[in-house]
């Protein structure tokens, strides 16, 4: 009880910083482009669009993953956008001197880290809450406004893929979400934690998968994102070549390393900015 009182007394305060503007934009770029997405997926199905990428986008859009495969096309984008607002606010605590003034009230680091990293997860995955269940709508409005027949995407198969997708997502947006607080606490700049956020996501494992694409299959990024594309048809995807198991497990190892690495080296840093 000692040690969640704190940890709920900072993830209460960090709730309220939540509400910034900032947060609310960071979110609001999230929704606005993703719903885009699906609706320019939909509109080149629907206006009977060809090539090799929305061929299979085609053969699945009137099956009961046809919604879920519109409104996944924004998957990577959702990543990149929660790394940075992760990256972003907890870097930003060093730069503006927050942890040596919280520390003052507070000397046990770990649960000042737990609790506003709790806040930062809730805010996310309710960012990401909304933008899917926007993009669904809209696509599901938009649909019934041009006849298109959406009885499969609303069945109960239609429904239970799309929580399954939703379930998968929040794991993989739980993974990004913890290697961006470890790169936020290595990097203890805001400029740089982004820069490195970006750089990794945007280049190296891209490179690795050309020239290793057994080995890069285990890797962060491509491990969560496996989880969501999982529930795709296998020629849309990403589904995981190593297998659902493994990849689930394989991700929770790599967020068990990301929230022990992020501890160790907060707790050891020499914070006086």
């Amino acid at each position: 009880m000692t040690l969640l009182t704190p940890i709920v007394r900072v993830f209460r305060s960090e709730l309220l910083k939540c509400r910034r503007w900032s947060m609310f934009a960071g979110a609001g770029i999230m929704l606005v482009p993703s719903a885009f997405f699906a609706y320019l997926t939909f509109h080149q199905i629907t206006s009977g669009a060809t090539g090799s990428e929305v061929a299979p986008l085609a053969q699945a859009f009137p099956t009961s993953l046809g919604l879920i495969t519109m409104v996944g096309q924004a998957r990577s984008f959702i990543i990149v956008v929660s790394l940075i607002m992760v990256t972003v606010n907890l870097a930003a605590e060093w730069s503006q001197g927050t942890w040596r003034n919280l520390l003052v009230r507070e000397p046990r680091r770990l649960p000042l880290l737990v609790g506003k990293m709790l806040a930062l997860l809730l805010f996310v995955l309710c960012s990401m809450t909304l933008t899917l269940v926007a993009s669904s709508v809209l696509v599901l409005v938009t649909a019934g406004a041009q006849g298109v027949q959406t009885a499969a995407w609303t069945s109960s198969a239609g429904l239970s893929a799309w929580l399954a997708f939703f379930g998968n997502e929040v794991l993989c947006l739980v993974g990004v979400c913890l290697l961006g607080m470890l790169i936020a606490v290595l990097t203890r700049s805001t400029g740089i934690a982004v820069g490195v956020s970006l750089a990794y996501v945007l280049v190296p494992e891209g490179i690795i998968a050309m020239v290793w694409n057994e080995g890069s299959r285990w890797f962060p990024i491509r491990t969560f994102n496996f989880l969501p594309g999982s529930v795709f048809p296998t020629d849309v995807g990403p589904i995981p070549p190593q297998g659902y198991a493994a990849a689930l497990l394989v991700a929770a190892l790599w967020m068990t390393v990301f929230v022990v690495g992020s501890f160790v080296a907060f707790r050891r840093q020499d914070i006086n900015a």
